[in-house]
């Protein structure tokens, strides 16, 4: 194709499928279909799976096998923070369609053959990793309910009004297929409300080694007039205000929703170990690992993704630096003085003002896996189990 990749395409995928989730407005032309998919999705992942994982427990509990139950609970602390980021992601859709109306403000200060390839390098990535998600958590959704069905069971064992799988073959395959229908209607929304902030500033990461160049090249032009100078230098601190207009953007949605991940990573996981080393089989095994690498792609790609960014920020200030402004007027060296403080202030994200979002903020939660294994471990819970 001839026309330029946009850097919007790097979520053309993502927001399809956000569209698939029922969180939009309703189009006029399937206003009726739309509206009965979102409701029975939501209903049934959103709203009611936390509530059968609870109401299940409470029925059934003492006909759980160890493995099962903790096959369960690892996926009902997830379905409870997934049912949380997407009412999140429900209240805060909008600032996706704005984030992507920033990106197109970036796009038309793009004007180099080599700098809208590397845009269509980071649009292809992005677009490729949201695809990775999708397949590593639809195949734990799979996994799980297979292996379930190869013991007669219902892969999680939620409560259903009017349904006992024990009862009947039938029972056993209507229950096993409400549950794989929340079970994949929430991996699905999971990919979402979860891929988003790599989607978004994975683009937002392109951007930055060709802003760099930009500021580089400030003042190097023996042809400029001092105020054509000045008029460039402008130019970039009104494309660093686009930049952090970008963050500002998606920071409420990106702060809540990893907030609520870092908040259950750990205890998911340790849930997890514990049944893969004490109670697994092989098949439970395979679907719990699964599961573990879905749980680690929550955080852990955008704490990366939120390191480098930072080093990006610092590599702009010593751009700005290292341009030649030593002969400039005095207007042009001020606002660079300025300009130079704002540029070493990095970008960052918090979640919720309590934790910075960090690849060391990751691995301390990560760790409180193994300490509730340990804690498991010492208090002797499985042998009780």
């Amino acid at each position: 194709k001839d026309s330029p990749v946009r850097s919007r395409d790097g979520t053309l995928y993502l927001l399809r499928c956000v569209f698939l989730m029922g969180v939009r407005k309703p189009p006029a032309k399937f206003f009726v279909a739309y509206v009965l998919w979102s409701f029975a999705l939501n209903f049934f992942s959103t709203f009611y799976q936390p509530i059968g994982f609870l109401t299940g427990y409470i029925s059934h509990l003492s006909e759980f096998s160890p493995g099962e139950f903790l096959t369960s609970l690892q996926v009902a602390f997830n379905a409870w923070s997934c049912s949380t980021k997407v009412l999140i992601v429900w209240v805060l859709v909008k600032r996706f369609d704005e984030a992507n109306a920033i990106l197109d403000e970036m796009d038309r200060r793009i004007t180099e053959p080599e700098e809208r390839l590397q845009i269509h390098r980071a649009v292809s990535l992005s677009n490729r990793i949201f695809f990775f998600f999708m397949a590593v958590y639809m195949i734990y959704a799979t996994n799980t309910f297979l292996s379930a069905i190869f013991i007669g069971r219902p892969p999680y064992q939620n409560y259903y009004p009017f349904l006992d799988w024990r009862s009947s073959t039938l029972h056993l395959a209507l229950q096993a297929g409400l549950e794989y229908f929340a079970m994949a209607g929430a991996c699905f929304q999971d990919v979402c409300v979860d891929c988003y902030p790599v989607n978004f500033v994975l683009v937002l990461r392109a951007h930055m080694p060709i802003f760099e160049k930009r500021l580089r090249r400030l003042g190097t032009s023996p042809a400029e007039s001092q105020q054509q100078r000045y008029e460039r230098l402008v130019e970039c601190i009104q494309d660093h205000k686009v930049i952090l207009r970008f963050v500002d953007c998606l920071r409420p949605v990106i702060s809540g929703t990893i907030f609520v991940q870092f908040l259950v990573v750990g205890l998911v996981l340790g849930f997890t170990l514990i049944n893969i080393v004490l109670f697994a089989n092989m098949g439970s095994a395979i679907a719990a690992l699964s599961f573990m690498a879905a749980v680690l792609l929550e955080t852990t790609p955008f704490c990366i993704l939120c390191n480098y960014l930072t080093e990006d920020c610092n590599k702009l200030g010593d751009a700005l630096f290292q341009s030649n402004w030593i002969d400039g007027e005095k207007r042009y060296k001020n606002a660079l003085m300025y300009f130079l403080q704002k540029l070493q202030q990095p970008i960052t994200f918090m979640a919720m003002d309590v934790f910075p979002i960090s690849v060391g903020t990751n691995i301390s939660v990560t760790k409180f896996s193994f300490s509730v294994f340990t804690l498991v471990k010492q208090m002797n819970i499985a042998e009780k189990l």
